[in-house]
């Protein structure tokens, strides 16, 4: 992804607003990265968004799903990142691609008992802050490799507080989570089947952002 290409898919990251939506897989999660503050110089603040945007994929959402009468605990929560089906996402992340066609053979239980990804939070702060969560598939299926999802963090203020203690993550689409969840007695079990399931401990990175930017935590 070029510089052009990345501005393209911030922007277009804009433009979407979120849906209010452990331990990784088979393994515990790398340790997080900090914060990176924005320095002061002229253009290093853009040099240093674009060294952390490379190799990802911009999210085309994300929101936070509870179990039927489970009340609020963010422990209950299943945190939600919606990616496009598509080669926005597959271009660079190839192994979602993989991970999903697994998906839809074997359901999201047996997937997240087969597969090894390990998750993290890293963040960046400035005007416009962004959270990535960096994954790190160690293969043979989804294929080996890393990428990472990354969210205009301002605009899902209101959601971290569900996910900055750990628990699990659902990687989906918005089609998939519609289809799954728009027929008469639909569940919260049903929008699982439609996510990859990984696990996310506690993060620094993301009690930074929120106590930095004051962003709620009830």
């Amino acid at each position: 992804m070029n510089r052009e290409e990345r501005r393209r898919a911030e922007r277009e990251a804009r433009k979407n607003r979120g849906r209010s939506g452990s331990t990784p897989s088979r393994g515990q999660p790398p340790q997080g990265r900090l914060i990176r503050k924005a320095p002061y110089a002229p253009g290093d603040e853009e040099r240093q968004r674009q060294d952390f945007l490379a190799g990802t994929v911009f999210a085309a959402g994300a929101g936070v799903a509870f179990p039927e009468g489970a009340g609020q605990a963010p422990m209950d929560a299943l945190f939600m990142i919606y990616v496009h089906e598509d080669e926005r996402t597959f271009g660079p992340a190839p192994q979602l691609r993989e991970a999903f066609a697994m998906l839809d053979q074997v359901g999201a239980v047996a997937l997240h008992e087969r597969i090894t990804v390990g998750t993290a939070w890293s963040g960046l702060a400035g005007e416009q802050p962004l959270v990535k969560l960096k994954l790190e598939f160690h293969g043979p299926h989804p294929a080996k490799g890393s990428t990472g999802l990354v969210l205009l963090a301002d605009q899902y203020a209101g959601i971290w507080r569900h996910i900055v203690g750990g628990g699990m993550i659902g990687i989906t689409t918005q089609e998939r989570m519609e289809r799954a969840t728009s027929r008469p007695g639909a569940s919260f079990t049903d929008g699982m089947e439609a996510c990859i399931l990984l696990g996310i401990g506690t993060s620094p990175v993301l009690e930074q952002l929120i106590d930095g930017y004051g962003w709620p935590r009830r």
